[in-house]
């Protein structure tokens, strides 16, 4: 296992889609994914072995919502590399870390990610392959021998009132302030007092009114772009959560729904909004947001996605959430294969966290936002290679 020491505590990020999975083999087998509604196994354990690298490649013949084809110079890369180093400029410099039994430093690490910025820089893609296997020590991780479970998860785009009406009732709530004591601290309060009109109008501060599908949507993946009637456009950031544990509304509606994934409860709702809306509020866990007010002349940096954990800024098919007991910052070279992609050692970078991901193997893929990606995201199912990227170190060094 795992054990990380930082100075600063580090955010978490809400709950998101989770499941239990088949044997490895890169082949995604036809699934029907009733999302959320079963949650990984906790491993207490994981095998480690060097492994070598073969290639660094780029999603084969990417699904037509992703756009350009993805090289391994693109500008998602680009940034992706600059959230990781600005996070460890931001945190202590005598932060330290140990994995896998090594103590590593914060400057230690910095280094190497300068380092591969370099390398992704000045050299093509088969001396990047070389470079890589060169200065960094590759650790597969393999869970109980078993392969990561690779899933996707997106920024999801709804439309918001500013006043509530018959449709629009629920309102994104500002992170409350804090109590002196944790009796007193409303930030803790169960999900049934923040569902009464007197306690947020109280202790918070409404920053839009959303439908309850999409909200529970917004607080699901932790995120959302929203548009109100007014058109005014931000992005609604998580900002913390009452420390209960998330129970997915798929464990009421089975049978009820034709289909559990967390974007098709808005059609079920259609038919049964009683048992849909009985469904979502029966989750205790509940989700601050703080608002993202986003600039009229958008540059290339707030085209990408909303702050992950750390205050890192999520790129899209660049970022990725893992356990808290990986460093944020890391990279990873990520292989899976799906209905809609290969990918074969693909650098991406540990920026997020989840609720509900547990495991060192287990990977969500941060997929961005646009037409049919919360399709892709939510179907995004299968085992796949996590190999992460420390620092090589000689014999002689601690």
């Amino acid at each position: 296992m795992f054990s990380v020491h930082t100075l600063k505590k580090e955010s978490h990020l809400p709950f998101r889609l989770t499941v239990k999975l088949n044997l490895l083999s890169f082949v995604l087998s036809a699934l029907s994914f009733t999302a959320l509604s079963t949650e990984p196994r906790k491993n207490s354990h994981q095998s480690l072995k060097q492994t070598d690298l073969s290639s660094i490649s780029n999603p084969s013949q990417p699904p037509k919502f992703w756009g350009n084809e993805i090289s391994s110079k693109d500008s998602n890369l680009e940034f992706a590399l600059k959230e990781s180093i600005l996070y460890f400029k931001r945190i202590p410099k005598d932060t330290k870390f140990q994995i896998f039994k090594e103590n590593y430093t914060n400057e230690e690490i910095l280094s190497s990610i300068e380092d591969l910025q370099t390398i992704v820089h000045n050299h093509s893609d088969h001396q990047i392959q070389t470079e890589i296997k060169k200065r960094f020590q590759l650790i597969e991780l393999k869970p109980l021998n078993e392969s990561p479970t690779i899933t996707g998860y997106y920024e999801v785009r709804i439309q918001g009132k500013t006043k509530p009406d018959e449709e629009h009732q629920y309102p994104v709530l500002s992170l409350p302030k804090s109590g002196d004591t944790v009796a007193d601290n409303p930030i803790f309060f169960h999900r049934e007092k923040w569902n009464q009109k007197s306690i947020w109008e109280k202790y918070s501060r409404v920053i839009v009114f959303l439908r309850l599908t999409d909200l529970h949507l917004a607080q699901l993946e932790g995120s959302a772009f929203v548009e109100t009637e007014t058109k005014e456009t931000f992005r609604i950031n998580y900002a913390g959560d009452n420390g209960k544990n998330y129970i997915s509304p798929s464990v009421y509606l089975q049978g009820i729904c034709p289909s559990l994934k967390p974007y098709h409860l808005a059609n079920c709702f259609q038919s049964k909004p009683k048992e849909v809306t009985e469904a979502i509020l029966k989750n205790p866990r509940y989700i601050f947001f703080e608002k993202e007010t986003l600039p009229k002349i958008r540059t290339k940096e707030y085209s990408f996605g909303p702050m992950g954990s750390g205050g890192i800024r999520l790129v899209s098919f660049r970022s990725v959430a893992m356990d808290k007991q990986i460093p944020l910052g890391l990279p990873v070279l990520l292989s899976f294969q799906s209905d809609n992609m290969l990918i074969n050692n693909h650098l991406v970078f540990v920026h997020d966290r989840g609720n509900a991901i547990f495991g060192e193997g287990r990977l969500d893929y941060y997929l961005g936002s646009g037409d049919g990606v919360e399709e892709a995201a939510n179907n995004l199912l299968t085992k796949g290679k996590v190999i992460l990227l420390l620092p090589k170190r000689t014999k002689k060094s601690k």
